[in-house]
């Protein structure tokens, strides 16, 4: 799994985000450290050649992860931002491929974790509760991929609604808590086994 790097301020705008918001962008920030492609991006060569950006939407707006991942050590965060109006600003565009160079350069300061939960959780425990959920939202999304069902039908394989299995396949963790993760692994037929270690 690759190391998730920070630079600049953009942890600190991301930590910013409404708490849902947060743990949406860490599932798929998660991902990508897992080697896995987000649910929502799109290429954003107008800042640097392999630079790409998550978005995530909800209630409260919509917001972006300017990220890099091409290299094989770590996921570069270079810029985070909610985002106002329908094309993005020339100065978080600017900002974005400032640290680009940099990044190229190996001349910025930066923040680097082992998970991205680390980093946008306020607590141990918290990071704890977030990393579990995602691994466990992940596999129960690799199995209906696997099964190749509709929305529909893997609702009904699920026992939840339609609406419900349409935010879990949007990587919408801030929706679903462990409890309700283990209910859909249950309704799967699949046990979940659980391992400590130390920290």
């Amino acid at each position: 799994m690759k190391q998730i790097t920070f630079l600049g301020d953009s942890l600190a705008r991301l930590r910013d985000f409404p708490a849902d918001v947060r743990q949406d962008a860490g599932f798929q920030l998660d991902k990508l450290q897992r080697g896995r492609q987000p649910d929502d991006f799109k290429p954003m060569p107008v800042i640097g050649q392999g630079v790409e950006e998550l978005r995530i939407v909800d209630e409260s707006g919509a917001f972006r992860v300017i990220y890099y991942a091409r290299r094989p050590e770590s996921v570069y965060v270079l810029h985070t931002f909610q985002k106002k109006t329908q094309t993005t600003a020339k100065r978080d565009i600017d900002l974005a491929a400032k640290r680009y160079i940099d990044l190229m350069r190996a001349t910025m300061t930066n923040q680097t974790f082992v998970s991205v939960f680390d980093a946008i959780a306020d607590t141990p425990a918290q990071s704890a509760s977030l990393q579990a959920r995602a691994e466990l939202m992940q596999q129960i999304t690799d199995i209906i991929q696997a099964n190749a069902w509709t929305q529909t039908e893997a609702a009904q394989h699920c026992g939840i609604t339609q609406p419900r299995m349409n935010d879990l396949l949007n990587g919408k963790l801030s929706k679903f808590s462990l409890d309700a993760l283990f209910n859909i692994a249950a309704a799967l037929g699949r046990r979940v086994h659980i391992t400590l270690e130390a920290a």
